[in-house]
């Protein structure tokens, strides 16, 4: 019998609204209700991979050991 993978979820309140965010293989999703929604057709929820990179920051150079 195989065995059946298991993902969670995590909902969040945002100045933009309630987003969920989850994991599947690796890969970040991000979940936001569907606020354009205009028929039943449409989906109720939208679903956007978080392809969101980290920037780094350069920190200042501190050197307390500097003569003077």
């Amino acid at each position: 019998m195989e065995d059946k993978k298991k993902y969670g979820a995590w909902k969040k309140q945002t100045p933009k609204g309630e987003v969920i965010n989850f994991t599947i293989e690796g890969q970040k999703y991000n979940m936001w209700v569907n606020t354009y929604k205009k028929k039943d057709t449409e989906p109720d929820f939208q679903i956007y991979e978080n392809n969101y990179l980290k920037l780094n920051v350069a920190q200042p150079i501190v050197n307390d050991d500097l003569e003077f």
